[in-house]
């Protein structure tokens, strides 16, 4: 659709939304913000007021909003020629009722609103765990596909449906599928990793030679800002993943290496994993508890076996040409998270 002037961009006070804000302000677009929480994060807010017109990006507008609430999605979209929407309940544990809420009824309503508002294009965030969990080796968008058994992978499957098969001249729709997102400010996943490291208790599954499919935050920011602009990505669903065949053993390693320790990674057999996170599971259940097991049963499956896409396609519609790989990107991630930690415990 070429370059948009104005752009909706959900889940803003995350990790990729805050990322995906940055690009989209510094190369001179107008973004309206979305997030949920009570105040923005400090990089966030940072976007809103960057100083004066010598910054080298525009101020971001901020709108909180739930957008589960009536008449939010409506309002968020009104004069925006494109919407993004990262925002979704990315867990591996919970009802199903509380993912269709978060991550498939809140995609249809910012659909229709952005539809309503004259929008031209509506770019979807999903997940290449809409594939399914089993062997995975340059699988692509044609497949394998594999038995979807969690609510986070059913209902981004649901939402990515939608949005496609809402695409139309005028109208175009594109879902993206990450691949593990990592880099600095990645909470949810890396600094858990560097705290458990810390922790002293971190490693993989069996012997480590599963393949996981990492992507560095700003390539994959990169990505969507692409598949934003171009109408080669019309219609599609487009994997997005540097491409390399790295090891679960080989990424342990680097981030303990990351972070600066001289331990090693420790090793748990699949089935005692499989075990234990089937046990956790039912105790978590029978004492209903909010909050994830240690262990699940999601994390087994993704861990234990080759989980590796490929990323041609992206390649050949986007020209998505991934800069940094894992071994970098952890370094990166892992400066980031040790400078926050030395600067939460001065006085």
């Amino acid at each position: 659709m070429g370059r948009s002037p104005s752009v909706l961009v959900t889940g803003a006070s995350g990790f990729i939304g805050q990322r995906l804000c940055q690009a989209l302000a510094r190369r001179g677009d107008r973004v309206r913000a979305l997030y949920r929480r009570r105040t923005p994060p400090p990089a966030l807010a940072a976007l809103a007021a960057p100083g004066g017109a010598e910054a080298p990006f525009r101020p971001v507008e901020l709108l909180r909003a739930d957008l589960a609430q009536p008449g939010r999605a409506a309002q968020a979209a009104e004069g925006m020629d494109a919407v993004i929407h990262v925002a979704a309940l990315a867990s591996d544990w919970g009802p199903y009722e509380l993912f269709k809420r978060e991550n498939y009824d809140a995609a249809a309503s910012l659909l229709a609103a952005a539809e309503a508002a004259g929008a031209k294009a509506f770019v979807y965030i999903g997940s290449a765990v809409v594939s399914g969990f089993g062997p995975h080796v340059d699988s692509t968008e044609e497949g394998p596909y594999y038995p979807l058994k969690y609510p986070y992978q059913v209902t981004k499957r649901l939402a990515e449906r939608l949005v496609l098969g809402r695409n139309r001249p005028g109208f175009k729709t594109v879902a993206i599928r990450p691949c593990n997102v990592y880099g600095p400010g990645d909470r949810t996943t890396t600094y858990k990793m560097f705290e458990a490291i810390l922790g002293g208790v971190f490693g993989y599954l069996g012997s480590g030679e599963a393949y996981t499919c990492p992507v560095y935050v700003d390539d994959l920011c990169e990505g969507i800002v692409a598949a934003l602009d171009r109408d080669q990505a019309a219609g599609e669903a487009i994997i997005l993943t540097d491409g390399q065949k790295v090891r679960w053993k080989d990424y342990a390693e680097e981030l303990y290496s990351a972070i600066g320790s001289r331990k090693r990674p420790l090793s748990l057999p699949v089935p005692l994993a499989a075990a234990a996170a089937r046990a956790m599971g039912a105790a978590a259940l029978a004492l209903r508890c909010e909050g994830a097991p240690p262990l699940t049963m999601y994390r087994v499956e993704q861990a234990s076996q080759d989980y590796h896409f490929s990323n041609e396609k992206a390649r050949r519609l986007l020209g998505f040409e991934p800069r940094v790989f894992y071994k970098e990107g952890l370094g990166l991630a892992a400066r980031a998270f040790l400078a926050e930690r030395a600067a939460a415990r001065r006085p």
